[in-house]
């Protein structure tokens, strides 16, 4: 077992593991952006919903500023021809502010307005809504181990990684499981990813209140037992992390994973301990040590 983990680490891209959605080409599948918008809006990294937010609202407010000018002497207190004052004229309308400073006058002007108004107040609780549920999204703020490592435990080698719950409340009726992907030629001749469970010695943990070591026994039953490097790296296998469980402190449900490839296995090594009891009681968990490994002896 010793000569399939200590052989040199692959250099094969990891197709599964967390590169983001847009890393990912889908031919044949339309992704309209207006038919699932609510998703997309959900989903965008904060950078690109803040910058599409600013871009639609500068956006709007132009369209609405140049019919304002386009009816000129209808908007009192707005100076005749001036592109900013019947932008700002909008933003204020947009927004149901009404200074009074300036204010319409005709018809035209009036109309515009009102469907400005009716339109701000669907622009703004929908910007509302998305805002909140941006902020209220459960997330599982989980750290796993930069690398998994292989373990000899009386002549019995095992898997493990380091998984730890960041938050002061604690993970409820949390489960974690590996799972071994690879790609499989078929007699057809084509190449399937199939999924193997990887079986635990605990895979359910009632409370993970800071950090924990999942492991998996490369024993007779093992999928991984008598497999050579050699053998992923052709199948460019990895090994896949979930861990699902419940926040205690808003009850929702929270999910996280991660996966490694092979290139971030490390044979006979394991995690340094990060949590220690003080005398007073107290317990300490050096989060800075987290990734640390020390050789067997």
């Amino acid at each position: 077992m010793r000569a399939v983990w200590t052989a040199a680490a692959t250099r094969h891209p990891h197709v599964l593991e967390d590169r983001g959605h847009d890393t990912i080409v889908r031919v044949g599948q339309a992704d309209r952006f207006w038919s699932d918008f609510y998703h997309h809006a959900l989903t965008a990294r904060w950078s690109r919903f803040l910058y599409w937010s600013i871009a639609f609202y500068v956006g709007i407010n132009v369209v609405f500023a140049l019919a304002y000018m386009a009816v000129g002497s209808q908007v009192s207190g707005a100076r005749g021809g001036d592109f900013l004052d019947y932008f700002f004229f909008s933003v204020q309308t947009l927004s149901t502010v009404g200074y009074g400073v300036m204010a319409p006058v005709g018809r035209t002007a009036n109309l515009l307005a009102t469907t400005e108004v009716l339109g701000g107040m669907m622009i703004n609780a929908v910007a509302t809504g998305l805002v909140f549920a941006r902020f209220s999204r459960p997330r599982a703020r989980i750290m796993f181990s930069k690398r998994a490592v292989i373990i000899n435990d009386n002549t019995t080698p095992h898997l493990d990684v380091r998984v730890a719950n960041c938050r002061r409340s604690p993970i409820l009726s949390a489960d974690i499981e590996f799972s071994l992907a690879r790609l499989i030629p078929q007699p057809d001749g084509h190449v399937t990813r199939e999924f193997d469970s990887l079986p635990l010695r605990q895979s359910h943990i009632p409370v993970l209140r800071f950090a924990c070591l999942p492991v998996h026994v490369i024993d007779a039953a093992s999928p991984l037992h008598g497999v050579t490097l050699e053998m992923l790296r052709a199948e460019e296998a990895e090994i896949i992390v979930t861990i699902t469980g419940t926040d205690e402190a808003s009850g929702q449900s929270v999910f996280a994973r991660t996966a490694y490839g092979f290139d971030r296995m490390l044979y006979d090594h394991h995690f340094v301990d990060i949590i220690n009891t003080n005398p007073d009681g107290s317990i300490t968990v050096d989060y800075t040590r987290f990734d640390d490994l020390e050789k067997c002896a």
